[in-house]
């Protein structure tokens, strides 16, 4: 615990002046970087949600990711520190409350909604398209810039990281709010990608529209269960708006909208008015009725997060052919047809003068890394033994390849040490191509 702020310096740098924010993962420090002059936010996580070197690696690897992300929508990581006494993460300060003070004043105008989901949503895109998922997306961690009334994502960067110790944190109630923004497959423990965040901003957009989560059960289970049922009526809220919304929440993570990019391109249609059958299919983005069924189940609910409330999992559904949607007149037809075929959209800044202005076209999404095989046969064929692929989730290809090396090395330091028969197996003598070896054992 820091007592003394303005007396404690972080990476002997940034020097801590007052307290900003407290949550069951951080404290949150308006800070000084004394060699830049300039004013930070530094993060100071608490250290038994970082138990282990693994975990602190990950910290790291991913804040390292976070740190290339250049966007006006993403608040920029500056540095890390994994001290197991005192990890932090250092980023920019934005000069803005959390959009969770806001909702606490109820509903929000529609029109505010749209242009807070459309900057957040190109703000994952840009991320999205460099291989990095949030996986924290929620009111708490969406700053509003008082000055230009921009969105801006921060914690980039320490989502996986505090995985780790995710279950502890539940089973002692602090993160008891966390499971209202998941998604079912990361509610599950299953695989997440770019449409794992897409739910959890479209869980944002609905309690900014009607002042409520969709999904407020008071347990993990209750609210998994109620995910299946798919997102209740949103009345009040302008139809093709809501339809936009509860496509967001689609169970089947396949029938959410195509990427961030389609998400904020029909946003800022809807701004518009121009939300039409073309824009919508182009965007790839089939809106769905609030209060029917938004999809199939795409993974079996048998949850870390289910298991930290001490409740046994449904058990699995037989699989199903996927159900009929009810399609707004607006869409009928044309938009069943379109499914998958739309090209995305980036607008090209969020600069307030901008904010409306018509997006430019860009890629779809980067599919998932498959390079990572290469590193596991690399590890497997160097240590006689399996690396749980886990261990690389939201790397990137230069940390990963970093890491595995690391541990690599750690293995053959280890071989080196047990085995007394040179040239065997996994060998001393064997270097893993960043001078590990024969020179890294201590002589006797």
């Amino acid at each position: 615990m820091v007592n003394d702020t303005r007396s404690t310096l972080v990476l002997e740098r940034y020097r801590l002046l007052d307290q900003l924010a407290v949550g069951g993962t951080a404290r949150v420090y308006r800070a000084r970087d004394e060699q830049l002059d300039r004013h930070v936010a530094v993060k100071l996580l608490h250290p038994h949600i970082l138990p282990d070197d693994t975990s602190r690696r990950r910290m790291a690897a991913e804040a390292r990711a976070a740190a290339g992300l250049s966007h006006p929508g993403i608040a920029t990581v500056f540095d890390v520190d994994t001290d197991p006494e005192a990890p932090a993460i250092v980023m920019e300060l934005v000069d803005g409350p959390p959009l969770s003070d806001r909702l606490l004043e109820g509903p929000m105008p529609p029109r505010d909604v749209a242009r807070l989901g459309a900057d957040v949503a190109d703000a994952l895109f840009h991320a999205h398209r460099r291989g990095i998922v949030h996986r924290d997306v929620k009111p708490g961690n969406i700053l509003v810039e008082r000055r230009s009334g921009r969105a801006r994502l921060v914690d980039f960067g320490i989502a996986h990281s505090l995985a780790a110790g995710a279950e502890s944190l539940t089973q002692t109630g602090t993160a008891l709010g966390t499971p209202r923004y998941m998604a079912p497959e990361q509610m599950a423990g299953g695989k997440v990608g770019p449409r794992t965040d897409l739910w959890s901003l479209g869980v944002v957009l609905h309690q900014a529209l009607t002042g409520q989560v969709p999904f407020d059960g008071a347990t993990p289970l209750a609210i998994a269960e109620q995910q299946r049922s798919g997102p209740p009526p949103m009345p009040g809220v302008d139809e093709p708006l809501a339809s936009i919304v509860a496509a967001c929440l689609s169970y089947d993570m396949a029938a959410r909208p195509l990427d961030a990019g389609a998400l904020a391109t029909a946003l800022r249609a809807w701004l518009d008015g121009g939300l039409d059958v073309t824009t919508l299919t182009q965007a790839g983005v089939v809106p769905v009725i609030p209060g029917q069924p938004a999809g199939d189940p795409a993974e079996t609910l048998a949850a870390p997060a289910l298991a930290a409330s001490g409740a046994s999992a449904p058990a699995p559904a037989e699989p199903s052919p996927r159900a009929p949607r009810k399609i707004l007149p607006l869409v009928a037809g044309a938009a069943l047809l379109a499914i998958g075929l739309g090209a995305a959209a980036l607008a090209s800044g969020l600069n307030p003068a901008v904010a409306d202005a018509p997006p430019t076209p860009t890629a779809t999404p980067v599919a998932t890394p498959d390079w990572t095989a290469t590193l596991l046969a690399d590890y497997r064929e160097a240590c006689g033994e399996r690396l749980d692929e886990a261990e690389l989730d939201g790397m990137h290809r230069e940390e990963a390849e970093a890491f595995v090396d690391e541990e690599i090395g750690k293995c053959l330091e280890e071989a080196e040490e047990d085995d007394d028969r040179p040239g065997t197996g996994r060998g001393p003598k064997k270097d893993n191509g960043n001078g590990r070896g024969n020179d890294d054992k201590e002589d006797n």
